[in-house]
């Protein structure tokens, strides 16, 4: 049993059928006996702008998302069991994993980890130009960049309102996905996976699992099970990261 805070870097208030996919996918996912509870920024945090639009300022994801590292803390100090950094964008990873001892997952890390067991190569595709950039400087930093055919965009690109405007009918966008995904796939990909987290649950509601031979990853549920995985490992063996170099405390 699993006590999850997933943090998600969107105003959910603002994106509520979202908000109830990841509710209504989690009731499906985990496991009998773990919870979730999911969470995201304060109304204004973006002060009217889309998170794609924001986040592509070095200065603004500093300012809006730093917060975060304190949730981390809210989250262990209130008894749960394990954090998820629910954005491609992985807003100050390490820094999290210094700060508190549960736990933390990237969504980003965690699809991008499972994609090796599956494929040799695999390519990314996420909603705009912005978010392909903060996407492939975590492929660098994750050092995966051999095992990764390309990461690219949706054209034309599309934030996460008109994404949640999507939501009451998925199947134009998911079909533009689709297309894309096909010609990674004719590059050499093995797997597809979805790299914004508004996109990724739009394209799991839309039923596309698989495009050709190439599995769509449910990025949501594997980096949940990710989270129950190292919780189990922690309580059962008591492995846990290490101290001495990247998470120092």
């Amino acid at each position: 049993m699993t006590k999850i805070w997933h943090q998600s870097v969107n105003e959910l208030d603002k994106l509520g059928a979202y908000r109830t996919a990841l509710e209504q996918l989690a009731a499906l996912s985990l496991s009998p006996g773990s919870t979730i509870s999911i969470n995201g920024l304060a109304q204004g945090a973006y002060d009217g702008m889309s998170p794609t639009e924001a986040l592509g300022n070095a200065e603004s994801y500093h300012r809006v998302l730093s917060q975060i590292i304190d949730l981390a803390r809210t989250a262990e100090k209130g008894g749960f069991d394990a954090f998820v950094i629910g954005s491609f964008s992985e807003p100050f990873l390490r820094e999290i994993r210094t700060t508190v001892d549960i736990p933390v997952v990237s969504m980003t890390e965690a699809a991008l980890l499972t994609a090796c067991t599956l494929g040799g190569k695999t390519a990314l595709i996420t909603n705009a130009p912005s978010v392909r950039y903060m996407v492939e400087m975590s492929v660098e930093k994750h050092k995966l960049h051999n095992r990764v055919l390309d990461v690219v965009a949706l054209d034309p690109p599309q934030d996460e309102f008109a994404l949640e405007a999507a939501y009451a009918d998925p199947s134009e966008l998911a079909e533009h996905f689709r297309a894309t995904a096909l010609t990674l796939i004719a590059r050499g990909a093995d797997t597809i996976i979805p790299a914004e987290g508004v996109l990724a649950r739009l394209i799991g509601m839309a039923g596309l699992t698989q495009v050709g031979n190439a599995p769509v990853l449910d990025v949501f549920s594997i980096a949940w099970a990710q989270a129950e995985m190292h919780d189990r490992l922690w309580k059962a063996t008591g492995l846990r990261r290490g101290r001495e170099w990247s998470y120092r405390q």
